[in-house]
Protein backbone atom coordinates (compact mmCIF):
# COMPACT_ATOMS: atom_id res chain seq x y z
CA UNK A 1 0.00 0.00 0.00
CA UNK A 2 2.78 2.48 0.96
CA UNK A 3 4.48 1.59 -2.21
CA UNK A 4 1.18 2.07 -4.50
CA UNK A 5 0.74 5.61 -2.80
CA UNK A 6 4.35 6.46 -3.54
CA UNK A 7 4.35 6.11 -6.65
CA UNK A 8 0.55 8.21 -7.02
CA UNK A 9 2.54 10.90 -5.30
CA UNK A 10 5.68 10.80 -7.74
CA UNK A 11 3.14 10.92 -10.33
CA UNK A 12 1.13 13.30 -9.65
CA UNK A 13 -2.17 11.07 -9.81
CA UNK A 14 -5.19 12.12 -7.61
CA UNK A 15 -6.17 8.53 -6.34
CA UNK A 16 -10.08 8.56 -5.47
CA UNK A 17 -10.71 6.72 -2.65
CA UNK A 18 -13.26 3.48 -3.16
CA UNK A 19 -16.32 3.93 -0.58
CA UNK A 20 -19.08 1.20 -0.12
CA UNK A 21 -21.44 3.69 -1.67
CA UNK A 22 -19.57 3.66 -4.69
CA UNK A 23 -19.49 0.17 -4.88
CA UNK A 24 -22.98 -0.42 -4.38
CA UNK A 25 -23.49 2.71 -7.25
CA UNK A 26 -21.89 0.33 -9.67
CA UNK A 27 -23.47 -2.31 -8.92
CA UNK A 28 -27.07 -0.72 -9.39
CA UNK A 29 -24.60 0.74 -12.79
CA UNK A 30 -27.68 3.77 -12.98
CA UNK A 31 -27.60 5.02 -16.09
CA UNK A 32 -27.67 8.74 -16.46
CA UNK A 33 -30.32 10.76 -19.11
CA UNK A 34 -30.69 14.14 -20.24
CA UNK A 35 -33.24 15.85 -18.29
CA UNK A 36 -33.84 19.80 -19.49
CA UNK A 37 -33.13 22.00 -16.36
CA UNK A 38 -34.35 25.51 -15.93
CA UNK A 39 -30.27 26.35 -15.57
CA UNK A 40 -29.58 25.87 -18.71
CA UNK A 41 -30.67 27.53 -22.13
CA UNK A 42 -30.56 25.28 -24.92
CA UNK A 43 -29.92 26.17 -28.82
CA UNK A 44 -30.39 23.23 -31.02
CA UNK A 45 -29.03 22.66 -34.66
CA UNK A 46 -26.72 25.29 -35.11
CA UNK A 47 -24.99 24.43 -38.70
CA UNK A 48 -20.92 24.98 -37.79
CA UNK A 49 -19.36 23.27 -40.98
CA UNK A 50 -20.09 22.81 -44.45
CA UNK A 51 -18.60 20.39 -46.87
CA UNK A 52 -20.01 20.46 -49.86
CA UNK A 53 -23.45 19.56 -49.43
CA UNK A 54 -23.19 18.20 -45.97
CA UNK A 55 -23.67 20.48 -42.82
CA UNK A 56 -22.48 19.53 -39.41
CA UNK A 57 -24.70 21.10 -36.26
CA UNK A 58 -24.61 21.46 -32.54
CA UNK A 59 -26.51 21.74 -30.17
CA UNK A 60 -25.74 24.62 -27.97
CA UNK A 61 -26.06 24.63 -23.89
CA UNK A 62 -25.58 28.13 -21.98
CA UNK A 63 -25.61 28.52 -18.12
CA UNK A 64 -29.30 30.60 -18.26
CA UNK A 65 -27.92 33.23 -15.54
CA UNK A 66 -24.47 34.63 -15.98
CA UNK A 67 -22.82 37.54 -14.55
CA UNK A 68 -20.24 37.84 -17.59
CA UNK A 69 -18.08 35.85 -20.25
CA UNK A 70 -17.94 31.97 -19.55
CA UNK A 71 -15.83 29.64 -21.23
CA UNK A 72 -16.88 28.03 -24.41
CA UNK A 73 -16.25 23.54 -24.75
CA UNK A 74 -16.82 21.40 -27.32
CA UNK A 75 -18.08 18.08 -26.33
CA UNK A 76 -17.42 14.82 -28.05
CA UNK A 77 -19.48 11.73 -27.41
CA UNK A 78 -17.41 8.50 -28.05
CA UNK A 79 -18.57 5.46 -29.92
CA UNK A 80 -15.45 4.06 -31.50
CA UNK A 81 -16.19 6.90 -34.93
CA UNK A 82 -19.15 4.73 -35.92
CA UNK A 83 -21.75 7.29 -34.59
CA UNK A 84 -22.06 10.92 -34.28
CA UNK A 85 -25.18 11.42 -32.53
CA UNK A 86 -25.19 14.61 -30.69
CA UNK A 87 -28.15 14.01 -28.36
CA UNK A 88 -26.08 11.50 -26.60
CA UNK A 89 -24.17 13.56 -25.23
CA UNK A 90 -26.66 15.49 -23.85
CA UNK A 91 -26.42 15.26 -20.58
CA UNK A 92 -22.65 16.21 -20.49
CA UNK A 93 -23.40 19.31 -22.27
CA UNK A 94 -26.69 20.36 -20.25
CA UNK A 95 -24.32 19.45 -17.18
CA UNK A 96 -21.13 21.55 -17.72
CA UNK A 97 -23.87 24.23 -18.29
CA UNK A 98 -25.21 23.99 -15.24
CA UNK A 99 -21.34 24.66 -13.97
CA UNK A 100 -20.94 27.63 -15.04
CA UNK A 101 -19.35 26.54 -18.65
CA UNK A 102 -21.23 26.73 -22.42
CA UNK A 103 -20.78 23.51 -24.06
CA UNK A 104 -21.89 22.97 -27.57
CA UNK A 105 -22.25 19.07 -28.39
CA UNK A 106 -21.35 18.43 -31.84
CA UNK A 107 -21.39 15.39 -34.29
CA UNK A 108 -18.76 15.33 -36.43
CA UNK A 109 -17.79 13.07 -40.22
CA UNK A 110 -17.91 9.29 -39.02
CA UNK A 111 -15.63 6.58 -40.27
CA UNK A 112 -17.11 5.58 -42.87
CA UNK A 113 -18.55 8.95 -43.92
CA UNK A 114 -15.04 10.54 -44.38
CA UNK A 115 -11.20 9.07 -43.75
CA UNK A 116 -9.03 10.29 -40.93
CA UNK A 117 -8.42 13.24 -39.81
CA UNK A 118 -11.84 14.26 -40.95
CA UNK A 119 -13.31 13.73 -37.76
CA UNK A 120 -10.42 15.59 -36.10
CA UNK A 121 -11.19 18.68 -38.38
CA UNK A 122 -14.53 18.61 -38.05
CA UNK A 123 -13.65 19.18 -33.70
CA UNK A 124 -11.74 22.08 -35.04
CA UNK A 125 -14.31 23.49 -37.15
CA UNK A 126 -16.22 23.68 -34.24
CA UNK A 127 -13.91 25.69 -32.21
CA UNK A 128 -13.56 28.37 -34.80
CA UNK A 129 -17.25 28.53 -35.15
CA UNK A 130 -17.46 28.63 -31.01
CA UNK A 131 -14.61 31.69 -31.56
CA UNK A 132 -16.32 33.28 -34.29
CA UNK A 133 -19.76 33.63 -32.57
CA UNK A 134 -18.49 33.59 -29.13
CA UNK A 135 -19.82 37.37 -28.56
CA UNK A 136 -23.12 36.37 -29.68
CA UNK A 137 -23.34 34.00 -27.34
CA UNK A 138 -21.18 35.48 -23.93
CA UNK A 139 -19.06 33.57 -24.34
CA UNK A 140 -15.20 34.48 -23.82
CA UNK A 141 -13.49 33.74 -26.78
CA UNK A 142 -9.95 33.31 -25.63
CA UNK A 143 -10.96 30.45 -23.33
CA UNK A 144 -12.51 28.00 -25.37
CA UNK A 145 -11.69 23.91 -25.46
CA UNK A 146 -12.55 20.71 -26.00
CA UNK A 147 -13.79 17.36 -23.78
CA UNK A 148 -14.42 13.90 -24.84
CA UNK A 149 -14.91 10.42 -23.98
CA UNK A 150 -13.34 7.26 -25.21
CA UNK A 151 -12.58 7.98 -28.88
CA UNK A 152 -13.77 11.04 -28.54
CA UNK A 153 -11.52 11.87 -25.96
CA UNK A 154 -8.33 11.27 -28.86
CA UNK A 155 -10.53 13.88 -31.20
CA UNK A 156 -9.90 16.45 -27.89
CA UNK A 157 -6.53 16.07 -27.42
CA UNK A 158 -5.65 15.73 -31.04
CA UNK A 159 -7.71 19.20 -31.62
CA UNK A 160 -5.25 20.33 -28.47
CA UNK A 161 -2.03 19.57 -29.26
CA UNK A 162 -2.34 19.91 -33.50
CA UNK A 163 -2.03 23.47 -32.96
CA UNK A 164 -0.50 25.09 -36.24
CA UNK A 165 -0.65 22.05 -37.91
CA UNK A 166 -2.65 22.52 -41.04
CA UNK A 167 -3.64 18.75 -41.81
CA UNK A 168 -5.92 19.00 -39.47
CA UNK A 169 -7.46 22.19 -39.82
CA UNK A 170 -9.63 21.40 -42.68
CA UNK A 171 -12.38 23.35 -44.82
CA UNK A 172 -15.83 23.71 -42.63
CA UNK A 173 -15.40 27.26 -42.60
CA UNK A 174 -14.16 30.24 -40.72
CA UNK A 175 -10.64 30.05 -42.11
CA UNK A 176 -9.21 32.98 -40.79
CA UNK A 177 -10.52 32.26 -37.17
CA UNK A 178 -8.02 30.52 -35.11
CA UNK A 179 -8.68 26.41 -33.90
CA UNK A 180 -6.11 26.65 -31.28
CA UNK A 181 -7.29 25.53 -27.67
CA UNK A 182 -7.06 26.61 -23.71
CA UNK A 183 -7.84 23.37 -22.21
CA UNK A 184 -8.71 19.84 -22.73
CA UNK A 185 -10.51 17.58 -20.60
CA UNK A 186 -10.07 13.78 -22.00
CA UNK A 187 -12.34 10.86 -20.09
CA UNK A 188 -10.77 7.04 -20.90
CA UNK A 189 -8.64 8.52 -23.52
CA UNK A 190 -6.91 6.04 -26.13
CA UNK A 191 -3.24 8.82 -26.10
CA UNK A 192 -1.69 5.71 -28.06
CA UNK A 193 -4.12 3.90 -30.26
CA UNK A 194 -0.97 1.27 -31.24
CA UNK A 195 -0.74 0.03 -27.57
CA UNK A 196 -4.77 -0.76 -27.09
CA UNK A 197 -5.78 -4.39 -27.46
CA UNK A 198 -6.80 -6.34 -30.98
CA UNK A 199 -10.18 -5.00 -30.55
CA UNK A 200 -8.83 -1.63 -29.93
CA UNK A 201 -7.19 -1.56 -32.28
CA UNK A 202 -9.05 -3.23 -35.03
CA UNK A 203 -11.63 -0.11 -34.07
CA UNK A 204 -8.96 2.36 -34.58
CA UNK A 205 -8.26 0.70 -37.81
CA UNK A 206 -11.71 1.45 -39.34
CA UNK A 207 -11.41 4.68 -38.22
CA UNK A 208 -8.01 5.28 -39.95
CA UNK A 209 -8.34 2.71 -42.54
CA UNK A 210 -5.21 0.94 -42.23
CA UNK A 211 -3.56 -1.28 -40.14
CA UNK A 212 -0.32 0.05 -37.80
CA UNK A 213 1.55 -3.00 -39.94
CA UNK A 214 1.08 -1.15 -42.98
CA UNK A 215 0.92 2.70 -42.56
CA UNK A 216 2.89 2.87 -39.09
CA UNK A 217 3.33 6.73 -39.58
CA UNK A 218 -0.76 7.18 -40.47
CA UNK A 219 -1.06 5.21 -36.87
CA UNK A 220 1.64 7.49 -35.46
CA UNK A 221 -0.35 10.99 -36.67
CA UNK A 222 -3.27 9.69 -34.69
CA UNK A 223 -1.77 8.72 -31.18
CA UNK A 224 -2.25 12.31 -29.01
CA UNK A 225 0.94 10.98 -27.69
CA UNK A 226 3.12 11.85 -30.24
CA UNK A 227 2.57 15.56 -31.22
CA UNK A 228 3.34 16.94 -27.23
CA UNK A 229 4.99 20.18 -27.13
CA UNK A 230 5.81 22.32 -24.41
CA UNK A 231 3.53 24.99 -25.49
CA UNK A 232 0.39 22.27 -25.72
CA UNK A 233 -2.73 23.63 -23.18
CA UNK A 234 -3.36 22.44 -19.84
CA UNK A 235 -4.96 18.58 -19.99
CA UNK A 236 -7.32 16.81 -17.59
CA UNK A 237 -7.09 12.95 -17.62
CA UNK A 238 -10.27 11.22 -16.10
CA UNK A 239 -9.92 6.90 -16.40
CA UNK A 240 -10.89 4.48 -14.74
CA UNK A 241 -8.25 1.89 -13.01
CA UNK A 242 -10.93 -0.87 -13.99
CA UNK A 243 -10.98 0.02 -17.42
CA UNK A 244 -10.41 -3.06 -19.59
CA UNK A 245 -11.32 -1.57 -22.85
CA UNK A 246 -8.83 1.20 -22.64
CA UNK A 247 -6.19 0.71 -20.06
CA UNK A 248 -5.36 3.29 -17.44
CA UNK A 249 -1.64 3.31 -18.42
CA UNK A 250 -2.66 5.23 -21.57
CA UNK A 251 -3.64 8.58 -19.48
CA UNK A 252 -0.91 7.78 -16.58
CA UNK A 253 1.56 7.43 -19.74
CA UNK A 254 0.82 10.42 -21.37
CA UNK A 255 0.37 12.44 -18.26
CA UNK A 256 4.02 11.41 -17.73
CA UNK A 257 4.64 12.68 -21.11
CA UNK A 258 3.20 15.78 -20.47
CA UNK A 259 4.65 16.62 -17.83
CA UNK A 260 8.60 16.12 -18.95
CA UNK A 261 7.84 18.72 -21.21
CA UNK A 262 7.16 21.47 -19.21
CA UNK A 263 3.17 21.28 -20.00
CA UNK A 264 0.45 21.22 -17.47
CA UNK A 265 -1.60 17.32 -16.96
CA UNK A 266 -3.94 16.80 -13.98
CA UNK A 267 -4.31 12.81 -13.80
CA UNK A 268 -7.24 11.63 -12.12
CA UNK A 269 -7.94 7.38 -11.35
CA UNK A 270 -11.12 6.45 -10.31
CA UNK A 271 -11.50 2.91 -9.04
CA UNK A 272 -14.34 0.43 -9.70
CA UNK A 273 -15.65 2.74 -12.39
CA UNK A 274 -16.99 1.73 -16.04
CA UNK A 275 -15.14 2.71 -18.90
CA UNK A 276 -17.90 5.32 -20.10
CA UNK A 277 -18.57 5.95 -16.37
CA UNK A 278 -19.48 9.68 -17.59
CA UNK A 279 -22.79 8.14 -18.46
CA UNK A 280 -23.45 6.61 -15.37
CA UNK A 281 -23.81 7.58 -11.25
CA UNK A 282 -22.01 8.39 -9.33
CA UNK A 283 -18.48 9.21 -11.02
CA UNK A 284 -20.98 11.16 -13.77
CA UNK A 285 -21.54 14.48 -11.29
CA UNK A 286 -18.15 14.21 -10.15
CA UNK A 287 -16.31 13.87 -13.53
CA UNK A 288 -18.71 16.79 -14.35
CA UNK A 289 -17.30 19.04 -11.34
CA UNK A 290 -13.84 18.35 -12.03
CA UNK A 291 -14.38 19.12 -15.35
CA UNK A 292 -16.29 22.45 -15.40
CA UNK A 293 -13.60 23.42 -12.30
CA UNK A 294 -11.01 22.70 -14.51
CA UNK A 295 -12.28 25.04 -17.34
CA UNK A 296 -13.20 27.40 -14.87
CA UNK A 297 -9.69 27.72 -13.56
CA UNK A 298 -8.11 27.94 -16.81
CA UNK A 299 -10.66 30.84 -17.89
CA UNK A 300 -9.49 32.58 -14.21
CA UNK A 301 -6.03 31.76 -14.83
CA UNK A 302 -5.76 33.23 -18.52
Amino acid sequence: MHSKLLLCLLLGIVLVTRTPAVAHAQERAEHIRYRPSARVRVIPGLVFARYGTRTLRLDLYLPAERAGLVPGVVAIRGGGWAVSDRAEFAHVAAALAERGVAAASVEYRTADAAPFPAAIQDVKAAVRWIRANAAAYGIDPETIGTLGGSSGALMALLAGVTSGDPTFEGSGGHPDVPSHVQAVVAMAAPTDPRRLDASGRRTVGRFLRAMPSTYPERWARAAPITHIDAGDPPVLLLHSQADEAVLPEQSIRFARRYREVGARADLVLLPDAPHAFWNYAPWFAQSMDRAAAFFLHVARSN
